[in-house]
């Protein structure tokens, strides 16, 4: 579980860091990237769900892989929450460890991105 509140702060503090300045430059820019983080968001949380059903039923299941893609598409926002409600992942240390990987590669690229246009 700290490994999940973990992966919350710092994915929040990623969307902080590649948000914030879309909102100075164009509003139109600030509502696709809004409109395109709500969609993989809401990807990602029925493709979890397909995936706990398909665990329940014994069927081929969505890999891991695909699972921690689309929550870096996501911008890892949800996907905790995700987890959570669907009682899904939440035990297996080594599937938060991708998660958290994920996330600080994507930590990394967004601070690099930041310092390069903005400084």
């Amino acid at each position: 579980m700290f490994l999940a509140k973990c992966g919350v702060i710092v994915s929040l503090c990623t969307l902080g860091v590649l948000i914030l300045p879309l909102i100075a430059q164009d509003i139109s820019v600030l509502g696709a990237v809004l409109g395109g983080l709500i969609f993989s968001n809401l990807l990602m949380l029925v493709v979890f769900y397909k995936d706990k059903a398909y665990a329940k039923q014994n069927k081929e299941r969505v890999s891991e892989r695909t699972l921690v893609l689309l929550s870096a598409l996501a911008l890892h926002c949800s996907t905790h929450l995700v987890m959570h409600f669907t009682h899904h992942k939440t035990n297996k240390v080594s599937f938060q460890l991708k998660l958290l990987l994920a996330i600080s590669i994507q930590v990394l690229l967004s601070t690099a991105w930041f310092v390069q246009v903005y400084i």
